[in-house]
């Protein structure tokens, strides 16, 4: 009877197992469900930024974020300040069909709207520390589209994955990447240039539920290599209220 006993507790330890090792999630998985709690049809914010060149002086932007989500992803931010930069516009579309995305820029003082290549795209936008590529980062909605991910660590509190990039136009040679179990946000960021240095890190920070949206109300991203920093504030966001798309065209990034 003992024997038998034995047996069954050993099937039902080795079902368990089981049971345990399936329910882990892979890494991919875990950048899915980022994508699907989020599940955000429209946005608009209002943002302050920060920028730190490595003696410490700072100059301040302020800025207006709209973007919309019905399969296609379209983000148009402009700036308001300061003088020198007011009325700078950037359009970001997504061509999902094709898994990649069209980007343009504004500049007032040329007066004219040029569309950003692929090798420009992992460069400094407007002066800041994050790239053309790094924002569409911000969101914490598209890793998913720009990355593939093995779980390095999982435990209680976080995973903690690996980034490779799957498209070809980020410069990135991996991330790893802290996403909070409860809120299924990601924390923290790091990127690796090609040497496998560390180059940037991308921090969260006072992450408050919004219109029932987990939402950082300070992101900061520090280039580490070149000593400076962007530090971005939440001054104000409305989720899912009705946006006009038509503003989400290369033609309107002049109508300041």
């Amino acid at each position: 009877m003992k024997k038998i006993i034995s047996l069954l507790i050993l099937i039902v330890m080795i079902f368990s197992m089981t049971l345990l090792v399936s329910a882990e999630m892979t890494g991919d998985e875990i950048l899915n469900k980022m994508e699907e709690v989020r599940d955000i049809q429209t946005n608009q914010m209002e943002l302050k930024l920060e920028l730190y060149d490595p003696s410490g002086s700072k100059r301040v932007r302020t800025l207006t974020n709209i973007s919309e989500d019905y399969g296609q992803k379209k983000t148009l931010s402009r700036f308001l300040s300061p003088a020198d930069v007011a009325g700078t516009g950037f359009l970001s579309i997504d061509k999902p069909e094709i898994d990649d995305e069209d980007m343009y820029l504004y500049l007032p003082a040329l007066g004219s709207v040029r569309k950003i290549s692929g090798s420009q795209k992992n460069g400094s936008f407007v002066g800041t520390d994050f790239s053309y590529n790094d924002l569409s980062l911000v969101s914490a909605e598209n890793y998913n589209d720009d990355y593939q991910a093995v779980v390095l660590e999982d435990n209680e509190k976080e995973y903690i994955l690996r980034l490779s990039p799957t498209d070809e136009d980020i410069d990135y040679d991996y991330g790893k990447l802290w996403v909070n179990k409860e809120m299924w946000y990601p924390v923290k960021a790091e990127f690796y240039d090609t040497r496998g240095k560390l180059n940037k890190i991308l921090t969260s920070h006072d992450i408050q539920k919004i219109q029932g949206y987990w939402t950082p109300q300070k992101m900061v991203m520090e280039d580490v290599q070149e000593g400076t920093r962007t530090i971005l504030y939440l001054e104000s966001v409305l989720y899912n209220e009705e946006v006009n798309s038509k503003i989400f065209s290369p033609r309107y990034l002049k109508r300041y």
